[in-house]
């Protein structure tokens, strides 16, 4: 790739991170300002309420609550539940969002042991995942090549092949979009009981491997064993199928790309010929007026040969 595409791409994603951040700033901050001012205020109430606490036993209790929090409790009314965020079932799930780089965030190692086991864990399962995700993908990919091969040359009869090629491309994504999002958003919607929208918004934040954490599913412990295992499906088929309509996407703008280019090339080509034809039309001009003069100097010359000289 060109240093100028580089630079180009460099200012586009320069300013596309300007742009998602005065958005999201916009956007957020000011529930964040409304959620500040509701902690502040049941702050001073509680205080307010049981004289016999102290500023301080308040604070550590708050530090205590964010504490459990942060290292994956799941708190329940006062209690925190007795249901463990590190039993077998629960690790393979957050060994699956390492070694898909999803990375969920709702709980990590706390332990010096664990914390270093997932240094070569993960430099070993990414690219032994990443392996199998790609071929999963090649296997859909090859199905997808071969279907849109198919239905260009059942289309280009009536459309152009450019044409075909987005209808299939747009086929593959709306597939996707209804397989790997709409249908497990309401599976989600009914087990989680997480608003539609909501379970969209996990959706993608997860086949995208953003993986904010804010939203995990099977927490219920009925569900988690078969549940959390079918997840674990919906994560490797899903993220293979992205990679599939992300390549789709990246050939065809590729294609578009290489294909402006030749025409560009093409174009150049033939203006540089039409020049040199001009040139070669102009010097073969001036030969010829060059000749013509050389023969006029000539017969001249023979002329004054051919003329007496006077006495």
């Amino acid at each position: 790739m060109k240093g100028k595409v580089v630079a180009l791409l460099g200012l586009l994603n320069l300013c596309w991170l300007l742009i998602g951040g005065g958005v999201f700033s916009a956007l957020e901050w000011q529930n964040e300002s409304a959620q500040r001012v509701s902690y502040e205020g049941t702050r001073s109430r509680l205080l307010q309420n049981y004289s016999c606490l102290t500023e301080e036993e308040v604070t550590n209790f708050i530090t205590a609550i964010v504490t459990a929090v942060n290292a994956g409790l799941t708190l329940d009314n006062s209690t925190a539940s007795d249901t463990s965020n590190w039993d077998f079932g629960n690790s393979i799930f957050f060994s699956s969002t390492v070694i898909t780089t999803i990375g969920y965030g709702h709980i990590s190692p706390s332990t010096y042991g664990g914390q270093a086991f997932l240094v070569p864990y993960a430099l070993i399962g990414i690219p032994l995942c990443g392996l199998m995700l790609n071929g999963i993908g090649e296997n859909i990919g090859g199905y997808v090549t071969k279907k849109k091969e198919q239905y260009k040359k059942r289309w280009s009869k009536k459309v152009s092949e450019k044409t075909a090629g987005v209808l299939v491309m747009l086929i593959l994504f709306l597939l996707f979009l209804v397989f790997m999002v709409l249908i497990p958003s309401a599976i989600f919607l009914a087990l989680e009981g997480w608003s539609y929208h909501i379970s969209i918004y996990y959706s993608f934040v997860t086949l995208t491997t953003i993986g904010f954490g804010d939203y995990v599913p099977g927490q219920n412990a009925a569900q988690r064993v078969v549940y959390r295992l079918a997840i674990l499906c919906w994560f490797m088929i899903g993220l293979s199928w992205m990679a599939v309509v992300l390549n789709q996407v990246s050939t065809f703008l590729t294609d578009i790309g290489v294909k402006a280019q030749t025409a560009r090339k093409e174009r150049r080509k033939k203006k540089d010929g039409d020049v040199g034809e001009g040139e070669d039309n102009k010097a073969a001009d001036d030969e010829e007026n060059t000749g013509s003069t050389k023969s006029v100097k000539q017969s001249n010359v023979e002329l004054r040969s051919m003329t007496p000289i006077e006495s």
